[in-house]
């Protein structure tokens, strides 16, 4: 992924991508989520034809490119 995605990625209050295990992380709980930013990390990952599901927690595993 490009530093320029990963840095937008990071760019979020209440998630952080980490990359040694290629997840975006909620760092809250998933009653407290905040479903816009899940929102829009999903569009940045998808305007950028990055390839992730959906793990528990509502946190985001990147699989590779589409």
């Amino acid at each position: 992924m490009s530093e320029l995605v990963i840095n937008e990625l990071n760019g979020f209050k209440n998630y952080k991508y980490e990359s040694t295990t290629s997840r975006v992380v909620n760092l809250k709980n998933i009653s407290d989520a905040d479903l816009d930013e899940f929102l829009a990390i999903t569009n940045i990952l998808d305007r950028n034809y990055i390839k992730y599901k959906f793990t528990t927690n509502i946190d985001i595993r990147i699989l590779g490119k589409k």
